[in-house]
Parts: structure tokens; C-alpha cells; sequence
């Protein structure tokens, strides 16, 4: 740890000299967190301008010429410090329609694209999460298919396909879901993705004239809805406990700049989450309790639920 502190404030004493030869690749993930550090130090970014997460570094910008400049700026930030950006791995995204392209240091062009991918989650220029849900579900059927040797069997009873579905296929289809804005048409296609997977699994059909309820009480698994009204507010009482200087509780207080237009305006996360609130009969003052508002919030299945 004193070899560590010593190179973060950028000299090198006797002792940090002696230690430079044995340093093995253990520590290159530790030694290369502490370079962005000081790269985000130096530059004074805000939390809400710059967001980093390993390797991966989302850059917020009011117009295009003030993103390229952040871009340039950071590309030669990099380049100072031994490391590289990587233009062709480098895309961007505007909520406004921008006609030019964005240039690096060397000239080169960064790729404009429409939707992209980022920590898993699929972002869209429009703000919406149909590109998000869709890619969720082709995730958990993909889950899906890879155990279906147990899903599809027979001799498996449903107690155990239900339980293989809740601890591999559902996460999938969940992940991310906490930071969705989603409508009834989006709710529509996680439900019916879901019950299609149950019903394989029980094998039965819609010709069957199973019911949704009867399928889940074998399954013993929550509805689709419930579930992601729980990951939503368990998510909003963890924001709401955090410091109120927090990147997290920023975002959350953030307001767009401008007017919403006129009519029925997209639904908001903070929309989402009064209806959830109300559906619970929850206040945000609930969520400073992490225990009662564990018991308010969570949503258990059939198989885990106790009297």
C-alpha cells in the first residue's frame, strides 16, 4: 500500500524504486484504475458528465462541439498516460438530430449510431426501451434454450424446472429492468415472452386451455410485473438512502432542460415509480428504513413465500 501512494501523488521514492522490478501482473487492473483516477481528477469532470466503469467511459455533452472537444480532450489525456483510445470500439449518440460526425485528434471519425449497447443495457438515441426489452428477451431465451435439458425433460419434476427458471432464465430477462421507464405495451411483451417459457417447460400449449394463474402456481413463480416492480423500488430505496451529493441521488433529481410537449408525453422513471409507490401504499420517506422497506417492496414467489 505505500508503493501505491506513492505513485498515485506521481513520485518515486527510494523504497517505491526498490519495489518497481517485482511488480506482477496482479496489480495492473489496481495500477490502471488509479491512472483514470487521476485522469478524472486532473480533467475536474462532473459525476453526471463522466461515467466510468472499468474500462468503459460514457462521456455527457449539451451539444457535438463540446462532446468532440471532451473527446480530444480525454484522447490526448489517455495518450499522455501511456494508454489508447479505441476509435473503432468508440461510438456516439445524439438526442438531437446531428447531421455532422465527431473527429479525434488524429482526424479520425467516430461512428454515429442510432442504438448501442452499454454495460449490457441497450441504449437508443429516441430515450425509449423497446431496443432494451427486446434485447432482454433475446437474451432469456437464449438462457433458455441452453437448458433446456432440464426445462424440456420429461422426467424433470415442475418444482425443478421452476426453480432452474428463477435462478438462471428470469435474471436474464430482469437484468436492467430497475432503471426502465416501461409502458403496458413493453409489460405486454416481457409477460407474454415469460408465460410462452413457462408453458414449454410444464409442456403445454395455449390449445391446452391452461390458465396464466394455473401455470404459475406449478411453476411457483411471481408474475413478470410484480418482479419488476420489486427490482424498481428496491432500486429507489437504495438511491434514496445514499448521500444527497451522490451521483445517484443527482441523477434522480436531474430535470431536463426545456418543456415537455403537448398531449400525453413519454412516461417518465419517476412516473413509474409513484405508481409503484401508490400500488404498494409505500412514501419515499419508507425507503430511509432498508428493512421495512424490504418487507413493504419484495415480491416473493409461491415456492419462497412463508406465512
Amino acid at each position: 500500500m505505500p508503493l501505491f501512494k506513492t505513485l498515485y501523488y506521481g513520485h518515486l521514492s527510494p523504497y517505491a524504486s526498490c519495489l518497481m522490478s517485482v511488480i506482477t501482473a496482479n496489480t495492473s487492473p489496481f495500477l490502471f484504475l488509479l491512472t483514470l483516477d487521476s485522469i478524472v481528477n486532473h480533467l475536474e469532470e462532473g459525476p453526471l458528465r463522466t461515467i466510468l466503469y472499468a474500462d468503459d467511459i460514457a462521456l455527457v455533452a449539451d451539444n457535438q462541439e463540446e462532446l468532440e472537444e471532451k473527446v480530444q480532450l480525454w484522447q490526448r489525456a489517455l495518450a499522455d498516460n501511456g494508454l489508447r483510445l479505441n476509435v473503432k470500439k468508440t461510438k456516439f449518440i445524439s438526442s438531437e438530430q446531428c447531421a455532422g460526425s465527431i473527429l479525434d485528434c488524429q482526424g479520425e471519425t467516430i461512428e454515429k449510431v442510432e442504438e448501442f449497447r452499454y454495460l449490457g443495457s441497450d441504449l437508443s438515441e429516441e430515450g425509449s426501451v423497446d431496443q432494451a426489452v427486446r434485447g432482454r428477451i433475446n437474451a432469456a431465451w437464449l438462457k433458455w434454450r441452453e437448458s433446456t435439458g432440464i426445462l424440456c425433460d420429461r422426467r424433470c419434476s415442475r418444482t425443478l424446472k421452476g426453480k432452474l427458471y428463477r435462478t438462471v432464465v428470469r435474471p436474464a430477462l430482469l437484468y436492467g429492468s430497475e432503471c426502465w421507464a416501461l409502458g403496458k405495451a413493453q409489460e405486454r411483451q416481457l409477460h407474454a415472452a415469460e408465460m410462452r417459457m413457462l408453458r414449454w417447460a410444464c409442456g403445454w400449449t395455449r390449445r391446452d386451455r391452461v390458465r396464466n394463474e394455473d401455470v404459475r402456481a406449478v411453476m411457483k413463480t411471481a408474475p413478470i410485473q410484480l418482479k419488476m416492480r420489486e427490482q424498481r423500488l428496491r432500486w429507489y430505496g437504495h438511491v434514496l438512502r445514499r448521500p444527497e451529493d451522490h451521483p445517484t441521488r443527482l441523477a434522480l433529481d436531474f430535470e431536463a432542460p426545456g418543456k415537455r410537449p403537448r398531449g400525453a408525453p413519454r412516461k417518465r422513471w419517476k412516473d413509474v415509480i409513484k405508481r409503484d409507490l401508490a400500488e404498494v401504499g409505500a412514501t419515499a420517506d419508507d425507503g430511509l428504513d432498508r428493512m421495512k422497506w424490504r418487507q413493504i417492496t419484495r415480491t416473493a414467489d409461491p415456492a419462497t413465500a412463508r406465512d
